[in-house]
C-alpha cells in the first residue's frame, strides 16, 4: 500500500473520520465489563450471549443495506491473492478476535486474578501494538508513539487502581497472568488484522465474515472446555440473560469490529493501539456512575494522563505522521 505524510494542512476528513470510528470502536469495548460485573452470570452464558447476538445484529445490518442499496454499490476490484491465504487470514482474524473476549474474562473470573491487575495486563496492548506495526514495516516507531506508550502505560497503572490495592503474590496466579498479557497480545494483533486484510472487500461484509468465525471458534471452545454441546445449548436458551447478552453483542461485537473494520485500515496499528487506550478512561467513568464504585482521585489523575498520552503523537510532532495514513 503507498503511504504519504501528510501535513496540517491536507488532514483529510477521511483520515480524521477514521480516527474517530477507532476511538468509538474502544469506547464500546469499555461498556463490556460493566455488563459483565451487572449481569452475575456465568462465563458460557455470556460469550455464548455477547457473540451470537453481536452476529446477529451484523447480519441484519449486513440485510439491511444490501437490500437498500445493492443497485448503488460501485464495482470494487477483486483481490489479487490466493484465495486460500485470504481464508486463513480471515479465520485468523476471528480467532484472534473471540481469544481476546476468552482469555480477558479467564484471567479474572475463572483464574481468580484481581480485576485490576487483569485490566493492567490486558493494557499493555497499546505498546505491543507498536512493536507489532514496527516489526511488520521493518521501521522503528515515531518518537511520539514511543513517548505516547510510555505515558499510556504510567496512566494506566494509575487508572487501573492497581496502587494502593494491596495485593498480594498469592493473588497473582501464574495462569491469569499468562492469560491477561495472551489478552493484549491478541488484541494488539486483531487490530492489527483489522486494518491489513481483505482491504478491498466492503467493511460492512469482513465485519460479518469475522465474527462469523469467532462465534464459530466459541461455540467449539466452549463445548470442549464446559461440558460438551449441552452446555451451548443451556446458554442459547438462557432467556434471562438477554438484557446482558444483546448489550454485550452491540457493544463487544458489532459496533467495535465494524468501526475497526471501517477505520483501521486508514490509520497505522500503533495509532490504532494508542487511540484505543481511550477504553479505560470510559471505564472508570462508567465504574463511577453506574456501579457507583468508588474512585479515588489518583485513579482520575490517571485517566487524564492517558488521554494526553492518546493526544501526544499529535502535540509532539505537529503534524499527521505515519501514524496517520492513507
Amino acid at each position: 500500500m503507498m503511504k504519504h505524510i501528510m501535513s496540517p494542512n491536507k488532514i483529510t476528513s477521511g483520515v480524521l473520520f477514521a480516527s474517530l470510528l477507532v476511538l468509538l470502536a474502544s469506547c464500546s469495548y469499555a461498556v463490556l465489563s460493566t455488563l459483565v460485573i451487572m449481569s452475575g452470570f456465568d462465563l458460557p452464558v455470556l460469550l455464548v450471549g455477547k457473540f451470537f447476538y453481536g452476529w446477529v445484529i451484523l447480519g441484519i445490518i449486513v440485510l439491511i443495506v444490501w437490500l437498500v442499496y445493492q443497485r448503488r454499490q460501485p464495482k470494487r476490484e477483486k483481490s489479487t491473492k490466493p484465495m486460500g491465504r485470504r481464508v486463513l487470514l480471515m479465520v485468523i482474524a476471528g480467532v484472534v478476535m473471540a481469544l481476546v473476549t476468552i482469555l480477558y474474562f479467564h484471567s479474572f473470573a475463572v483464574f481468580e486474578l484481581p480485576i485490576s491487575l487483569a485490566v493492567i495486563l490486558l493494557f499493555q496492548y497499546s505498546w505491543i501494538g507498536v512493536v507489532v506495526e514496527s516489526i511488520a514495516r521493518r521501521k522503528l516507531p515515531s518518537k511520539g508513539k514511543v513517548i505516547a506508550c510510555i505515558v499510556i502505560l504510567i496512566g494506566t497503572i494509575l487508572a487501573g487502581g492497581i496502587l494502593g490495592a494491596d495485593l498480594s503474590l498469592a493473588m497473582m496466579n501464574p495462569a491469569g497472568i499468562i492469560c491477561g498479557v495472551a489478552a493484549a497480545c491478541c488484541y494488539a494483533f486483531f487490530v492489527y488484522f483489522s486494518g491489513q486484510i481483505e482491504t478491498e472487500m466492503p467493511p460492512l461484509h469482513k465485519s460479518f465474515l469475522i465474527a462469523t468465525v469467532a462465534l464459530v471458534f466459541v461455540i467449539l471452545f466452549i463445548a470442549v472446555f464446559y461440558g460438551g454441546f449441552e452446555t451451548v445449548a443451556a446458554a442459547f436458551m438462557n432467556f434471562d440473560a438477554l438484557q446482558f447478552s444483546i448489550p454485550l453483542g452491540i457493544f463487544g461485537i458489532a459496533i467495535p469490529v465494524f468501526f475497526l473494520a471501517v477505520g483501521a485500515p486508514k490509520i497505522s496499528t500503533g495509532m490504532a493501539t494508542i487511540l484505543n487506550s481511550a477504553e479505560l478512561p470510559l471505564e472508570v467513568l462508567l465504574a463511577a456512575l453506574v456501579i457507583g464504585e468508588s474512585v479515588v482521585a489518583l485513579r482520575w489523575v490517571g485517566v487524564v494522563i492517558i488521554l494526553l498520552g492518546i493526544a501526544l503523537p499529535y502535540i509532539i510532532e505537529r503534524r499527521i505522521t505515519s501514524g496517520l495514513e492513507t
